[in-house]
C-alpha cells in the first residue's frame, strides 16, 4: 500500500462548506451523535465534493495481503489464548 494521499480542493467550496457543516451538526458527539458516524458522514461529503482522491489499484491491498494479515491476526489471537490458558492452568496446581 502507498502512503497518505494529498487532498484536492473541493469543486464548489461554498457547497462543500455547507455540506460539512450540516454533517457536523447532524452527527457531532456533543449534540448526541456518534463520533464514528460523524467521521463516515464527513468522508462521504469529501468524496461527493471530490476532496478525497479515488483509491488507485496500487493503493488497495491485494487478496493475498488481506489473507496474510488475517492469518497473522488469528495466529496472534491463538497465541494469546494459549498463554492465558497456560497461566490459568498453572495457578491451579
Amino acid at each position: 500500500m502507498t502512503g497518505p494521499q494529498r487532498r484536492r480542493p473541493p469543486r464548489d467550496p461554498e457547497a462543500y462548506k455547507r455540506d460539512r457543516r450540516q454533517a457536523v451538526l447532524r452527527h457531532h458527539p456533543d449534540k448526541g451523535g456518534d463520533p464514528d458516524e460523524m467521521l463516515r458522514a464527513l468522508e462521504e461529503v469529501d468524496r461527493r465534493h471530490g476532496v478525497l482522491p479515488r483509491m488507485s489499484p496500487e493503493a488497495t491491498p491485494s487478496a493475498e495481503q488481506v489473507a496474510a494479515l488475517a492469518v497473522t491476526v488469528l495466529a496472534g489471537a491463538a497465541a494469546v489464548g494459549l498463554s492465558v490458558a497456560t497461566a490459568l492452568l498453572g495457578r491451579r496446581r
